[in-house]
């Protein structure tokens, strides 16, 4: 076993199959008209079921109660294996056994990342249940903008822990409150009032803003290019209305699973931090001197 799935495991979620969730999987399953079909779907309703109580326990909103759900008469032909997060969008649960080192992908979830009634996909949650069926374990995660989710198999190593899952869920929430900028909007010359346009040609534009942090004013300038359909380019450039950037200050943006900081630590008069983002994904840019800080929301 690899490092990295050892890591996984280490920080994986071990929770019980209570006799109601097996009840409840079988009711459901023997809608179904084949034993395939209803193995299939006893499983993920099995981890659907494991994952509702354990996002419950940790506090968030979940929705099992949309009929459609539970009507095996709409469902025939995909997975059923959606958790909804009112407001998030959903969760793909992916059953896996012990010891796997890879998992295919439902063929329809890959090219259904938008049609779905329970709202737009988070990211796949891969569960792993026991022969028992009496306990199960959450492993970790993709989210749907992940490069790896576009292959049908995905090895367990490219898996983000549980931890990183509830990070991103939080992140997820906290974007779902607040106001949020469109780059690709920029590359069809639609701006919102906020942002000033700043420069533009076939391939880019960049536009600017000015924010007030400790008594000083600082601009954020963003470029935006895309060179194909997969990937859009950003850059963030934050300098000082006054000439230097106070020592100390930090610039910081998401990066992966962790945060990515740039520290004035001597004298400077800009920062500037390229990113490169899957279309749609959602990031932030903080700017922070000492204990007072702003950020700005974007999706890419």
């Amino acid at each position: 076993m690899s490092d990295k799935l050892n890591v996984l495991r280490e920080l994986a979620i071990p929770f019980p199959v209570t006799v109601s969730f097996r009840r409840q999987a079988r009711a459901y399953a023997s809608q179904y008209f084949t034993q395939d079909a209803q193995q299939r779907v006893y499983f993920n309703t099995l981890a659907v079921l494991i994952a509702d109580a354990y996002f419950r326990m940790l506090g968030f909103e979940t929705n099992l109660a949309k009929p459609e759900r539970w009507n095996a008469a709409y469902r025939l032909w995909d997975e059923a294996n959606e958790l909804e997060l009112p407001g998030l969008g959903y969760l793909e649960c992916c059953v896996i056994a012990t010891g796997q080192e890879s998992v295919i992908l439902p063929p329809a979830s890959l090219s259904n990342a938008c049609g779905n009634p329970f709202g737009v996909r988070i990211g796949y949650l891969f569960v792993e249940i026991a022969s028992s069926e009496k306990s199960a374990t959450l492993i970790g995660f993709l989210p749907a903008f992940h490069p790896e989710t576009t292959d049908a198999e995905v090895a367990m190593s490219t898996l983000q822990s549980m931890d990183d899952l509830i990070d991103y869920l939080t992140l997820t929430q906290e974007f779902a409150e607040k106001k949020l900028t469109y780059l690709r909007n920029w590359l069809n010359n639609v701006y919102e009032a906020d942002w000033e346009p700043s420069m533009r040609d076939l391939k880019s534009a960049t536009c600017k803003k000015n924010f007030q942090l400790a008594g000083q004013v600082f601009e954020m300038q963003l470029s935006v290019s895309q060179n194909n359909d997969e990937l859009i380019f950003v850059r963030v450039n934050v300098k000082s209305e006054s000439g230097s950037l106070p020592r100390g200050m930090q610039v910081s943006v998401p990066d992966e699973s962790d945060i990515y900081t740039e520290t004035v630590n001597e004298a400077a008069n800009l920062i500037s931090i390229p990113l490169e983002l899957s279309s749609g994904e959602e990031f932030w840019v903080e700017l922070r001197i000492g204990e007072i800080f702003i950020r700005e929301y974007f999706i890419a």
